[in-house]
């Protein structure tokens, strides 16, 4: 299913806040998708935005962060153009060539980094998905699977063990 509709920007008290059509809303509930890959277009300025559906006090809608929100130049009050359909990727995550090579490449971490809830398998794709550099990539990837191979299961709290 792909969904189309216009919104404006909100905020939910600490980010921003696309706020989804009820009937939209309705659908996604019924055909329980959690988690989109969303188009969004703004004054002719294009983003792909993988989010999770939140739901709170019985609205639906997808959260933009400040740094989406410099990227798309864009404030509260301003009308987004959404084009949405369910993230069927197998992490429902953007997964970088970088992070899959590292992952082929040494098992041990493959099988932590598998079991690992799917929240936090998506922390370190999205901590490496937002490098720009591909070799920083590769370096952060090798850094994050050494702290899973020490034990260290949590994405916010890796160490820099690698010099990049």
């Amino acid at each position: 299913m792909i969904f189309t509709f216009e919104t404006t920007l909100t905020h939910n008290g600490w980010v921003g806040a696309l706020i989804i059509p009820e009937d939209i809303s309705e659908q996604l509930e019924s055909a329980k998708i959690k988690r989109v890959v969303a188009d969004l277009i703004v004054s002719g300025k294009e983003m792909t935005l993988y989010a999770g559906v939140i739901k709170r006090k019985g609205i639906k809608y997808l959260m933009l962060s400040k740094a989406n929100k410099k990227a798309l130049a864009i404030e509260e009050g301003n009308t987004v153009n959404v084009t949405m359909k369910e993230d069927t990727s197998k992490y429902q995550a953007p997964m970088t060539e970088e992070l899959e090579a590292v992952l082929l490449s040494d098992y041990e971490a493959y099988e932590i980094f598998e079991s690992l809830l799917p929240g936090k398998q998506r922390n370190i794709i999205f901590m490496i998905y937002g490098i720009k550099d591909s070799q920083k990539r590769v370096d952060v990837a090798l850094n994050a699977m050494e702290n899973l191979k020490m034990g260290n299961l949590n994405p916010i709290r890796f160490e820099k063990l690698l010099p990049y």
